[in-house]
């Protein structure tokens, strides 16, 4: 009997991990460089041709600037390959703190969104682009419709996404 439960489990976690790669046999990851974190992920660090979510807690809900940061140190190698699209809707990024962080600023295209509609369509729109590695969209937050748009413009180019939660 617990053969049979373990070979029923066994399939199951498969056809599990089958549906999570989304048909993708060879998911490509970026990694943390640190044992403890990279050993708790699929593929040992993020997943690339995905998109990811940050926010912040307490005041850093407001400002953004944690997840800003820990989202440009993650997305460095990728920009360093491509053009890194951020999206924003206060225009009070600091390209020069984000060279500081080892992001190659050069790359970096900056678009000012006027609503959240308008942040997420340009997010989709630079995901799905030829050239473009990663992009960051500065959002309050994305439902269920909007997060699969996204998902469906990273694996058309195979471009990262990574959504900062931060109100307008």
């Amino acid at each position: 009997m617990s053969g049979f439960r373990d070979g029923r489990l066994a399939a199951l976690k498969a056809k599990i991990a089958a549906i999570e790669a989304g048909g993708r046999t060879n998911c490509a990851s970026l990694p943390f460089g640190a044992p403890a974190l990279d050993d708790c992920l699929p593929g040992q660090g993020l997943p690339l041709g995905q998109w990811h979510e940050f926010t912040g807690a307490g005041m850093e809900t407001e400002l953004g600037a944690c997840p800003a940061a820990f989202a440009a140190l993650v997305a460095a190698p990728l920009a360093r390959r491509g053009e890194a699209v951020w999206i924003l809707r206060r225009d009070d990024l600091f390209a020069p703190g984000l060279a500081g962080l080892g992001f190659p600023a050069g790359r970096l295209i900056q678009v000012c969104a006027r609503d959240e509609d308008e942040a997420l369509a340009v997010a989709e729109d630079a995901l799905a682009t030829q050239g473009v590695s990663a992009v960051f969209a500065e959002v309050e937050g994305v439902d269920l419709t909007a997060g699969r748009r996204l998902q469906l413009a990273c694996e058309k180019h195979g471009a990262t996404g990574f959504v900062i939660r931060r109100p307008p």
